[in-house]
């Protein structure tokens, strides 16, 4: 079977370029009509169709420890590409060889490539998968093996994207609710850092040749002016510093474990992180019962990914006490501190088999909790801080200027 660089129309504006397998030029163009495509170039393309598929460098491989870290944009990329592939009826191993070729990121593309030996050699997909926990989630793992076992693959990649999907949305979405409270914060900052290094300094030998007895206020500010001057490069290289481990860690070191502890005692985000935790644990919980998982399976995949250490502890109860018989909205009601109208609507989505559509309504009104309190820490955050910060420069203009009030009260 051969390989096949094309490039087809795609109604009337969009050309799109890939790769596909048949057995002939005749076969791919055939495979390319039936998938809505107007073909309008097609030639063969030479790949290693034998043995362990080699990365284009053999001598170098990438370097999983100082290349850039897998993120969910490029997991999700990967899932509904995958999806698109299978369910185009493209071979699985030949699916993973293409996503290999386009891949753009170095770790990634270790990544791909790894799967596809792992794959090629025997392994189930699955089990491919497993071998990088650090990119695939206990979730994604056994979704797709559930998907394999059931032979509707696509179908489980496509609840996968379409889960992923969802959550990039409310990363960004998130990310800009609170992109212009963190502009104000370091404007602010910024704005006082220069006040207190460069301004404040000019201005002293002006107030002593102006002589008698500075207001307090003045005097408070000169002397923190000194310390700031002789702490602030100390304060921005830890500052840079812990931002830059926050950040290579993306937050799952003990720094940011201790930000994220220090995040949900703040009542204005408390909520929000509960709203999150709930509908984490809804939607994958009903992805993995719909897809045929046990109970007690599905607690035990979802329970480690938690966030809230407190509530991951608590399901760690649950686990237990379903294994002993107890069913799953008795568990919860005793054992956790889910709010009571979840464990009554799974209650009686367990009384009337409906599970599956109970959880699917606990995702729905979790997502609509969590654009009500974005829309309230938008309209909260940012006039605290606005109102916070303008005190801090309206204290530090207005010690500048009691002096010369002062003097030119003194002259009259």
């Amino acid at each position: 079977m051969a390989q096949f660089t094309y490039r087809a129309k795609k109604g009337l504006h969009e050309t799109l370029e890939g790769f596909i397998e048949a057995d002939s030029q005749d076969a791919a163009l055939s495979r390319l009509v039936e998938q809505g495509l107007f073909p309008v170039h097609i030639e063969v393309r030479p790949v290693p169709d034998a043995g362990r598929l080699a990365p284009r460098t053999p001598r170098k491989r990438p370097s999983r420890g100082f290349t850039k870290r897998i993120g969910s944009k490029d997991l999700l990329l990967f899932t509904q590409n995958l999806t698109t592939l299978i369910r185009a009826h493209v071979d699985l191993l030949a699916a993973i060889r293409i996503l290999y070729e386009q891949a753009e990121a170095a770790r990634f593309k270790a990544t791909l490539l790894d799967i596809y030996n792992a794959t090629k050699e025997g392994s189930t997909f699955s089990e491919s998968l497993s071998r990088f926990p650090e990119v695939f989630s206990p979730l994604f793992i056994n979704l797709v093996k559930s998907g394999e076992a059931s032979g509707h693959l696509d179908i489980a990649l496509q609840h996968l994207s379409e889960t992923l999907g969802r959550d990039e949305a409310l990363k960004t979405r998130i990310r800009s609710a609170l992109a212009y409270p963190v502009l104000l914060v370091v404007v602010g900052l910024g704005s006082i850092a220069v006040l207190m290094i460069f301004v404040v300094p000019k201005l002293e030998p002006l107030f002593v040749d102006l002589g008698g007895a500075l207001p307090l206020m003045t005097r408070l500010i000169l002397n923190l002016s000194h310390v700031t001057r002789q702490v602030w490069l100390w304060v921005a290289l830890v500052g840079g510093g812990a931002v830059g481990v926050f950040v290579w860690q993306r937050g799952t070191g003990p720094l940011g474990r201790w930000i994220a502890r220090l995040v949900r005692q703040l009542p204005v985000f408390r909520r929000l992180i509960r709203n999150q935790e709930l509908l984490h644990f809804a939607h994958s919980l009903n992805l993995l019962l719909r897809s045929g998982v046990p109970v007690l399976r599905a607690l035990q995949i979802v329970t480690p990914s938690m966030g809230d250490e407190r509530l991951r502890a608590q399901m760690e109860g649950v686990c237990e006490r379903v294994a002993l018989g107890e069913t799953l909205s008795q568990s919860l009601h005793a054992h956790t501190e889910l709010p009571v109208f979840l464990t009554r609507m799974i209650a009686v989505g367990e009384e009337s088999g409906k599970l599956d559509e109970v959880l699917d309504e606990v995702v729905r009104s979790s997502l609509q909790q969590i654009e009500a309190d974005l829309v309230v820490i938008g309209s909260l955050i940012e006039p605290v801080l606005i109102l916070g910060l303008g005190t801090v420069l309206g204290t530090i203009v207005l010690s500048i200027l009691l002096p010369v009030f002062q003097i030119t009260q003194a002259v009259r």
